[in-house]
């Protein structure tokens, strides 16, 4: 699950890290190495995974709900530029979740599509280091496989 969202934002320039619930999201984003050209996300290691089943009785797709953080660090701390960057990283985002869509969509056996719920909201100025991006969410379908 992990590696097709890590995939998915290699694909369209994204640097993936994965977050924990532990410490403060500041304390982490302080601790990342990164490339400042490149936009980053952060996902959220505490997924929530839900198993259903079809009506013969076998499991369906398992589907997760993400929730990621993509930023950029903008050129200055003017409110403009802060917004400009947060609606950048909101284009980010779009071009990840379609990237993610063409990865998972082969690997559904049941119906309907494998994401949905697909949200953002803006942050223009987030944390200590005042980085600009969007706060993403959406519920995916994973790959299903059995191992006999």
């Amino acid at each position: 699950m992990i590696a097709h969202i890590q995939t998915a934002a290699a694909n369209v320039g994204i640097s993936t890290f994965i977050t924990n619930s532990e410490d403060k999201i500041d304390i982490q984003l302080s601790r990342l190495t990164r490339d400042e050209n490149k936009p980053t996300m952060l996902v959220s290691w505490d997924i929530d995974v839900n198993l259903t089943f079809d009506n013969n009785g076998f499991l369906e797709n398992p589907s997760a709900n993400i929730v990621c953080l993509l930023m950029a660090k903008p050129i200055n701390r003017e409110k403009v530029t802060a917004e400009d960057t947060s609606q950048s990283m909101a284009t980010k985002f779009e071009e990840l979740i379609q990237e993610l869509y063409k990865i998972l969509a082969p690997l559904q056996k049941s119906n309907g599509g494998p994401l949905s719920n697909v949200t953002y909201k803006y942050v223009p100025v987030h944390g200590v280091g005042k980085h600009s991006g969007v706060l993403g969410k959406w519920t995916m379908k994973n790959e299903f496989t059995i191992n006999c």
